[in-house]
């Protein structure tokens, strides 16, 4: 735009230039300079010229900004986004011709579009957290829609915790965290641990469908809790959670969760959008098991995988000291440094051996 400025500028002086000189005959200008024109002629000729050759260029800058204009994606109004005709969520159908249903589904879509600096972290956040929460999915044949449940219950923060104490990515209690596989005790928050997390989300999420036979339910009990499902279902005498009266969060939830998975779906064609340098960088680490007869100094794990400390403390959020306590752990590393780490353990675990 810069050039575009300095171009008018420089067309506008031409002119004026121009205009100081004796005019130039029509004939002159159309047929070329005569042999015997006048040196004023010859000086005024030379000026068109240059500002023939400048407007040459102002047009090709010009072909140039209109293309970078057009390369520039510009969100329409949020009610140019209509709410797609027919919905999903784990292949189960959200009935959409409930207008009750659809109604719930419109109001938390719109909340979304309007937050639109939400949506952008999410999906850059996504790009660090779901090709693992897709490899185990995967692995463990379970709808790939449920990574969206990360979305609804911490946003992919790690560091989330709820007025009700629940943690992490995925938001476990302490009671739920716990019975599947979590420690939190003696500066050990395990559902801090990502993949650990991830693990027992997954179980969690599992156990949950194999008894209510229907993802909706089975991420309603995921938030309010299997025996507040149980309850209301055989209160009101249905198994549809769309048409059960439910906690508001829990009437909320699904609805959320399948609100992510419409837009982080296809970003684009909801106005969001992030060229690739702009994602956060994939959640990479080496996972490695040990047993410790003494606490051991994370600052002793930074130097011998030549790190800092705080890359080890960002990647390792469920221990909350400054060492990893006696007993057995997992610990996460950068890419590349296992085989370091586990020369320096063994000089240090003959060094603190229990007599």
């Amino acid at each position: 735009m810069v050039t575009v400025v300095r171009l008018m500028f420089l067309t506008i002086f031409m002119l004026m230039g121009c205009a100081t000189q004796p005019l130039v005959k029509e004939e002159s200008v159309k047929e070329g300079i005569p042999a015997n024109v006048s040196a004023g002629d010859e000086a005024a000729s030379e000026k068109i010229k240059s500002l023939e050759d400048s407007v040459t260029i102002l047009r090709t800058e010009m072909v140039e900004v209109k293309n970078r204009l057009k390369s520039i994606s510009v969100r329409h109004p949020i009610s140019t986004y209509p709410l797609p005709k027919v919905v999903s969520i784990c292949g189960e159908r959200v009935p959409l011709e409930n207008k009750k249903v659809w109604e719930n589904l419109d109001q938390e879509f719109l909340a979304a579009l309007g937050s639109e600096a939400q949506v952008l972290l999410w999906m850059k956040r996504s790009r660090r957290y779901f090709p693992h929460i897709e490899k185990r999915l995967k692995e463990m044949f379970l709808p790939d829609d449920l990574k969206y449940v990360t979305i609804t219950e911490s946003s992919l923060r790690p560091y989330a915790v709820s007025s009700s104490g629940a943690a992490g990515i995925w938001q476990f209690i302490p009671s739920t965290g716990e019975r599947y596989g979590m420690r939190g005790n003696g500066g050990i928050d395990e559902r801090l641990d990502f993949t650990k997390a991830t693990e027992g989300a997954l179980a969690y999420l599992k156990s949950l469908y194999e008894e209510f036979m229907s993802w909706p339910l089975a991420m309603a009990a995921y938030n309010a809790g299997e025996n507040r499902i149980r309850k209301e279902i055989a209160l009101q005498a249905t198994e549809d959670y769309f048409n059960l009266d439910l906690p508001m969060e829990t009437e909320r939830y699904v609805y959320k969760i399948t609100v992510a998975k419409i837009i982080l779906s296809d970003p684009e064609r909801y106005g969001f959008r992030l060229e690739e340098e702009q994602l956060y960088e994939p959640f990479q680490i080496e996972r490695v098991e040990i047993e410790l007869p003494k606490p051991l100094p994370i600052m002793d794990v930074a130097t011998a995988t030549d790190s800092f400390y705080k890359d080890i403390k960002e990647m390792n959020l469920h221990l909350s000291g400054d060492a990893i306590p006696a007993g057995a752990h997992f610990l996460n590393l950068p890419p590349g440094t296992s085989q370091r780490f586990w020369a320096f353990f063994s000089d240090w675990k003959k060094e603190n051996s229990l007599p």
